[in-house]
């Protein structure tokens, strides 16, 4: 039991963010590198909804910069 507790310990677990349906889709354009105009458009949003979606993505990913946002997305295969 010692040995199947540390052994889990040292294994990383997945940091769950919550982010939405939508959310999801908006960092997937930001890691395609589109432009908050362009992820509007594809999305059939407005830019300040964009700009309100990813202020909410950065709090949930605890992140200040949309090459942050991007970074951890990848490095931690969220899309």
């Amino acid at each position: 039991k010692v040995l199947s507790f540390f052994q889990n310990v040292n294994q990383p677990q997945p940091e769950l963010y919550d982010l939405s349906k939508r959310e999801k889709e908006i960092l997937k354009c930001l890691v395609e590198g589109y432009s908050y105009k362009m992820i509007a458009e594809s999305c059939f949003i407005s830019t300040n909804t964009v700009n309100s979606h990813i202020r909410k993505i950065y709090d949930k990913l605890h992140v200040n910069s949309s090459h942050e946002a991007v970074s951890k997305a990848l490095r931690q295969k969220l899309i």
